[in-house]
């Protein structure tokens, strides 16, 4: 919806940003303007590229652009390679960082790139562990059946992280590694399970089949059977906005979803489910668990998890 308001200084109406509701943010019209689509940055980089001597070997955010990987949170402005030297420099929008021990560049989309585990890991490690966790969930992703190929393994991945140099951050990425899991189906469901991780839920089944008489109810995002509890990540949540629900379409979704919801709690499964907000927020999703009964203890499983202070 817009609004227009009268400014102070004449009694010309203004348009007032509108406030676009984007996966655990929100963002003006402005911001969105200035911010790029992907194309538009890989087309960035290739001019980059192309204005270098040498073809410079992508890192961090660029390569992960560059891969395709899911971002949390909105990747700086600045242009990422590796580069020789014992140091890393900035400079006009170029960031350089100290080439590793790790394989050498790869081609993806004529650039030349850290491979994905590399750069999987490096993240991770300078990042938090929910980011390294939605990276490193949709780099082990598999398909619901199996139907794609993974963009590198678990094994990768802990090669990669134990070649980082700064323990604090070979630490977080070894974390990551160790705690990804490709069943994760959506960056939704990626920093979900590691909240709960770190809000002290026990270990959830993924992707459990759901049977009653008639066959397969469902198959459920997350699910605690000895608790009774079955956890759907909600991604979709324009369904729920007033203003989309005037859609037969929108009315058919929502009807399907209840009638799904009411088979799964006649296996005797209780159903809960949560939206961004929640699902990226630490003491949110706390808060809801406690809420809906699950036991936390956070000391153990931040031990579990390699994060033990």
């Amino acid at each position: 919806m817009t609004a227009l308001h009268e400014s102070s200084g004449s009694a010309r109406l203004h348009r007032l940003h509108l406030r676009a509701v984007e996966p655990g943010r929100q963002a003006t019209l402005r911001q969105i303007g200035r911010s790029r689509s992907r194309r538009e940055q890989l087309e960035r980089l290739h001019l980059f590229a192309a204005m270098r001597s040498r073809p410079p070997v992508f890192a961090y955010w660029s390569a992960a652009l560059i891969h395709g990987l899911p971002l949390l949170n909105a990747p700086p402005a600045t242009i990422h390679v590796l580069a020789a030297g014992s140091t890393e420099s900035a400079a006009h929008g170029v960031v350089s960082h100290r080439r590793s021990a790790a394989a050498p560049g790869v081609a993806t989309h004529g650039l030349q790139v850290t491979p994905v585990s590399e750069t999987v890991a490096a993240l991770a490690g300078r990042t938090s562990f929910l980011e390294g966790v939605v990276l490193a969930d949709h780099a082990l992703h598999t398909g619901a059946f199996g139907d794609r190929e993974a963009l590198t393994s678990r094994a990768e991945l802990i090669e990669a992280a134990e070649l980082l140099t700064d323990p604090s951050e070979r630490r977080r990425s070894l974390a990551v590694a160790r705690f990804a899991d490709g069943r994760s189906e959506s960056p939704l469901e990626s920093v979900s399970r590691a909240t709960m991780a770190l809000a002290g839920a026990p270990p959830p089944e993924l992707q459990l089949r759901v049977h009653d008489l008639f066959g397969v109810v469902a198959r459920l995002d997350f699910c605690w059977p000895g608790l009774g509890i079955a956890g759907e990540a909600d991604g979709a949540e324009k369904l729920q906005h007033p203003a989309f629900r005037r859609f037969p379409e929108v009315r058919q979704e929502l009807a399907a979803r209840a009638g799904r919801d009411r088979r799964i709690e006649q296996t005797g499964l209780r159903v809960v489910r949560w939206r961004w907000a929640t699902g990226r927020r630490v003491d949110l999703m706390r808060e809801f668990l406690l809420r809906e009964g699950v036991p936390l203890d956070s000391h153990r499983r931040l031990a579990e998890i390699g994060l033990a202070p």
